[in-house]
């Protein structure tokens, strides 16, 4: 289970770091990075308890506070997904 939720939280960094799509996001609906940083320190709590890697968790909670950067936002959300690709890929049971 904590496979598809790790690809669920890969595809909405992805999605955020496109420029037209992060920006959107970032600019118009400011409040929906923050339930992203709640849905990332879930997946946090998750991954603790399981003993996974949560760097891409961390990462994540904090390129949702970068919102007020533009540039910086989506390079934010660039390394987690690809900090989070590589956790889902290197952990032990997920596939």
């Amino acid at each position: 289970m904590l496979s598809r939720i790790k690809w669920l939280s890969f595809s909405i960094e992805l999605f955020l770091a496109v420029p037209i799509f992060g920006n959107i996001a970032g600019e118009s609906i400011p409040f929906l990075l923050c339930l992203i940083a709640l849905w990332h320190a879930s997946v946090l709590y998750i991954s603790r308890s399981e003993d996974q890697p949560i760097l891409g968790s961390l990462l994540g909670i904090l390129a949702s506070f970068m919102n007020f950067f533009p540039i910086i936002r989506l390079i934010a959300h660039a390394l987690t997904a690809i900090v989070l690709i590589f956790e889902i890929q290197k952990a032990p049971g997920m596939e």
